[in-house]
């Protein structure tokens, strides 16, 4: 079964959300748990970048800003 584009782009951002919620669980604690997550997050991130371009992350930084 293939996903839609949009089916595509909300899975990403799930996972995004999930993996920085499990980095953010982690915090203040080193475990292989959060550098595994924060890999995973970072991975899911890049996905994202090369198939629907930049635009997550500079939504991410204007919130930041």
């Amino acid at each position: 079964m293939l996903l839609t584009e949009e089916q595509t782009e909300h899975y990403l951002t799930d996972m995004i959300q999930f993996y920085g919620e499990k980095v953010n669980n982690t915090k203040g604690i080193f475990s292989w748990d959060r550098t595994e997550a924060e890999y995973k997050k970072k991975t899911f991130e890049d996905m994202r970048i090369v198939l629907f371009g930049d635009d997550y992350n500079e939504d991410k930084r204007a919130m930041h800003t």
